[in-house]
């Protein structure tokens, strides 16, 4: 077993992290409510992938476990590159808390150092992710997102872990596994041309990870995936660090109406008005807006 501690920032709590975003609920992630361990499969070039355990046993500590495998320091430092990723760990909060701060509805973001939003490791994971959670319910968008994982490298001696298929799995599954096994629908399509593009180097997904694009170049890009519409958009660009496009969906017209707009569906532009005074925090304003104060509470998370 390999275990060690990283470094967190100042203010950092799990919790809201993982509950940031639905992931947590797919694979290959595994979220353990009681222990507040959050479990990762994680690929490794060239080699079979590994089962990463990530939890906070103290304030400013990432513990990282990884059970029956001795990891090399070079190991260590790209499963530490992976949860820095995940966790959001190199985003600088304090603007956006400056600007939630006396705020009637996003003080709580302060109070719970909140503000992070937990990713995938890779782009390409996020985009067919995104894919499989437009226009469905959430819990049916799982259940495509889990089978589509069952098309990954199995975790030896794990109970049905998979790692995230990559391009190349999914073009071998193919069209009728992905529509048959996988149940994504019209999607099918959309997820075969991502693969198709990124294999065939017409699409390469590196610069906008390690965040070297511009960002009317990023959110070009993202408008440039089929299936990926504005309000997809708009979240991808928000997890990629650019907060100012406001993702609006069904659940945000639901909350504001209910929160500000005493049950009438605002307009867009009505949206738009209520977050403007956030600049260029616009859009992580809305998404901790609603989360505080409309999913957190169910999950018991959510400040007094």
């Amino acid at each position: 077993m390999t275990q060690w501690t990283m470094r967190a920032p100042l203010g950092f709590w799990l919790r809201p992290v993982v509950y940031s975003h639905g992931w947590f609920q797919c694979a290959p992630f595994v979220w353990d409510v009681e222990s507040a361990t959050l479990t990762r499969v994680l690929d490794r070039p060239g080699a079979s992938p590994i089962v990463v355990h990530i939890s906070e046993p103290k304030a400013r500590s990432i513990r990282i476990e990884i059970r029956d495998f001795e990891a090399s320091a070079d190991e260590r430092a790209a499963v530490e590159a992976a949860v820095a990723r995940i966790l959001d760990l190199e985003r600088d909060l304090e603007p956006f808390h400056q600007t939630c701060r006396g705020h009637q509805k996003l003080n709580g973001v302060v109070e719970l150092g909140a503000g992070r939003i937990m990713r995938c490791p890779t782009l390409w994971e996020e985009l067919v992710k995104s894919i499989c959670g437009t226009n469905v319910a959430w819990k049916q968008a799982v259940r495509m997102i889990d089978r589509v994982c069952e098309l990954g490298e199995p975790v030896v001696g794990t109970d049905g872990l998979h790692a995230w298929p990559g391009p190349t799995v999914v073009l071998d599954a193919g069209e009728g596994v992905l529509r048959e096994h996988c149940r994504v629908g019209y999607r099918a399509g959309s997820i075969l041309e991502l693969a198709c593009r990124i294999e065939e180097g017409d699409l390469d997904l590196g610069p906008a990870e390690r965040g070297e694009l511009a960002e009317n170049e990023l959110r070009a890009l993202f408008l440039s995936v089929k299936g990926i519409g504005k309000a997809t958009a708009a979240y991808l660009m928000l997890v990629s660090g650019h907060g100012r496009d406001i993702s609006i969906d069904s659940s945000v017209y639901a909350y504001t109406a209910q929160a500000y707009f005493d049950g009438r569906k605002p307009s867009d532009d009505e949206i738009r008005a209520l977050y403007e005074p956030f600049g260029e925090w616009a859009g992580r304003a809305q998404w901790f807006d609603g989360a505080v104060n409309a999913w957190w509470p169910a999950l018991g998370i959510a400040p007094e």
